[in-house]
């Protein structure tokens, strides 16, 4: 395929070119099901670590969070120390997993049900792999602990976070006084000597609530504290399903120990919280969850009980998104892709009652979609993490079973579109023909998309899922990475590999890439990456000998890899480490050889980001395309304001002002007609990081 133009699959039925466009895997989405109460998850160099309630804290380790292996129980029996404060209880509860001073502690509780007779303690291990050296757990003992008639808040379901000034606290608590806090030493991991206050950081005050809120988990966010709270009535399953009122509520604060308020303002301590997750559609009490960080994302882990399955307990594990002014929204289940929304897992608005109903069908991914998106008003909000800024399709699986041309509107970012959907001859059914291509630009980070109706006399259409393609030219940045093992971000912002790592790319689409020669950006290199498809053990597209690097620019060397034949279709790519000593960094993935321009003015900040800046779309499109040959800085200077970036032009008549990220990508651009001296354009709202302006 040739030059790839967005504007041509607006609202154009995949019947045409769908074949081009095959997806990667299975778009099938289905749930696994994984049980588990009260979970919690830490994230490992080889994947991830599972706990729960009621199992002597089994666990359980996934390469991938989606398939997970068993390794039975981590306790022989309850702990004799916790049955002397908790006389009669029968197991431990609500384990969390956490690293600090060199080994993995869980910290977990007993209680005696309905009483505050409770305790909460730790054990430890070197490693929580089994198999691998220092597994092996040491159980440590007493934390803290309450007694029913004394205290008025409850030692249960304990939660750790660690402050941007290195300490440790641990939040707990159920109904009562709800929500409490104290500080832990670290090396010990027991309470601190030098604040021994038990902070109450939330409650909730209200007759109608009983007080019900339990379940803490707190995480630091770009400088602030989130705090998650389960509220209402856990637990009640099978047969009593419907007793059971669960649901997730957070509040934000700029130091650890409060005050927490909801994106209303009000405070936790007076009732706030702002509502994430409830009951929809079969999924009866989403709640007892606990937020970590993953590699590049906020994760949130929690239970549910499945009404239309077998009515007992499972997990999820959901991003958490976050809005531009840091305000937190709960994405999608993780069914094993990260590019992909189910329609009937997005929040939902409904102008009349029974419109966006989830509607179970064998022909829908995940055994779901929404019928009856019919009604002006309604709305089905979906916010997405997008690791890569720039240019995407995004792969709206729709049926409309009548004989007109039914229309949603589609906004992304604020940039609504009106897209057309023609009948694909069936209802409840998504093959390939039901399937169009919306272009849409999408930033790194937080993306919201709205999906409203667009009453059309009798035409309808229902939604099952929409797929997000990322469409690439000539460079897949590194830092863009969907997730993988033994890689991380490093503190440039950078991908960072070991020996036997790989970052996996989802939903590549690869006709639009301009180039089969490969060359990759590094540091510290040595040994081989290779580019494959499919799989960390797919074929291989390229391969790349470290050794060979040859020194380019910004402190990064250049290698060039062996030539790739031209691919079709949307692909899932991995890139691979093997025979790598110590790490190496790697920026771009580059599929053309790129000029450097040649002047440019430079703002530094912190840390280095490739957020997307707001502008015109066709500008960047031919900035992505075009060496941008610049004017001398001479003619316009740079100055930062906050988060705002002031470009001042110091020349007249048309200029394109240019702002690239650390790794040489557009991210914005201002066009200007008829300047005169002294005129001012501006960036805002930036996130910190490392911008360069170039302006021609």
């Amino acid at each position: 395929m040739g030059k790839f133009f967005p504007s041509l699959f607006v609202s154009v039925g995949c019947a045409a070119i769908c074949g081009q466009f095959a997806m990667a895997a299975d778009w099938f989405a289905k749930d696994n099901l994984q049980p588990g109460h009260d979970p919690s998850i830490i994230r490992v160099e080889d994947g991830y670590a599972l706990m729960t309630t009621n199992n002597l804290l089994s666990l359980w380790t996934s390469e991938d969070a989606y398939n997970w292996k068993a390794h039975g129980k981590t306790l022989n029996a309850v702990p004799s120390w916790l049955t002397q404060y908790a006389p009669g209880m029968e197991d431990v509860w609500a384990p969390d997993i956490f690293y600090a001073n060199g080994e993995y502690r869980v910290y977990y509780c007993g209680s005696e049900f309905g009483k505050r007779n409770s305790a909460i303690g730790f054990t430890s291990s070197k490693s929580i792999m089994p198999g691998t050296a220092g597994y092996g757990w040491t159980d440590k003992g007493h934390v803290f602990h309450t007694k029913d008639g004394v205290d008025k808040y409850n030692a249960i379901d304990a939660d750790l976070v660690r402050t941007k000034e290195g300490e440790l606290w641990m939040a707990f608590g159920s109904f009562g006084l709800g929500i409490q806090l104290i500080k832990l030493d670290e090396k010990t991991g027991f309470q601190a000597s030098d604040d021994q206050t038990v902070y109450n950081i939330a409650r909730r005050t209200s007759k109608a609530s009983g007080g019900a809120e339990e379940g803490p988990s707190l995480i630091e966010h770009n400088g602030q504290y989130f705090l998650f709270t389960a509220w209402d009535y856990c637990c009640h399953q099978g047969k009593d399903i419907e007793q059971t009122t669960y649901k997730t509520a957070y509040g934000r604060a700029d130091k650890v120990t409060g005050p927490y308020v909801d994106r209303a303002g009000y405070s936790m301590l007076n009732g706030g919280g702002t509502l994430l997750l409830e009951r929809y559609g079969r999924y009866v009490g989403p709640g007892g969850g606990e937020a970590f960080q993953d590699l590049n994302r906020v994760r949130f882990v929690h239970h549910y009980y499945d009404n239309a399955g077998d009515k007992y307990n499972h997990i999820h594990i959901r991003d958490v998104v976050f809005t531009d002014d840091n305000w937190a929204e709960m994405g999608q289940p993780f069914f094993g892709r990260y590019l992909s929304a189910e329609a009937e897992h997005g929040v939902l608005t409904r102008a009349v009652s029974g419109d966006l109903a989830v509607t179970r069908g064998s022909k829908a991914s995940g055994s779901e979609y929404l019928g009856y998106v019919n009604t002006k008003g309604s709305v089905i909000h979906l916010p997405m993490n997008i690791m890569q800024a720039g240019d995407y399709l995004l792969r709206y699986r729709y049926a409309n079973g009548g004989t007109g041309v039914a229309t949603h509107s589609v906004t992304v970012n604020g940039k609504a579109q009106e897209v057309k959907l023609p009948a694909t001859g069936a209802w409840g059914e998504f093959p390939e023909n039901s399937v169009v291509l919306i272009p849409a630009k999408l930033k790194r980070g937080g993306n919201f998309i709205d999906v409203s109706p667009v009453p059309n006399g009798e035409n309808f259409a229902e939604l099952d899922r929409i797929d997000f393609l990322r469409v690439i030219r000539d460079t897949i940045p590194g830092n863009g990475f969907d997730n993988g093992i033994r890689i991380r971000l490093n503190e440039k912002d950078e991908l960072a590999m070991k020996d036997g790592g790989y970052a996996l790319f989802e939903n590549v689409v690869t006709d639009s890439i301009k180039s089969t020669k490969v060359s990759i950006q590094v540091k510290n290199g040595s040994g081989k990456l290779s580019l494959r498809t499919g799989s960390k053990s797919g074929t291989v597209l390229s391969e790349c000998d470290l050794s060979v690097a040859k020194v380019g620019e910004n402190g990064w060397s250049i290698v060039e890899c062996s030539e790739m034949k031209a691919q079709k279709g949307v692909q899932d790519f991995f890139l691979t480490a093997s025979g790598v000593s110590g790490e190496v960094s790697v920026g771009n993935i580059m599929f053309k050889a790129a000029a450097a321009p040649s002047s440019s003015s430079s703002v530094n900040s912190s840390s280095s980001s490739n957020s997307e800046v707001e502008g015109s779309s066709s500008s960047v499109t031919e900035a992505l395309h075009t060496k941008v040959e610049t004017l001398p800085s001479a003619r316009y200077s740079v100055s930062r304001q906050g988060n705002d970036y002031l470009v001042r032009l110091n020349s007249v008549g048309n200029s394109n002002v240019y702002l690239l990220n650390s790794m040489g990508q557009v991210i914005g651009v201002r066009n200007v007609r008829g300047a005169m001296a002294g005129t001012e354009v501006r960036f805002e709202n930036l996130p910190k990081g490392n911008y360069v302006v170039k302006v021609r």
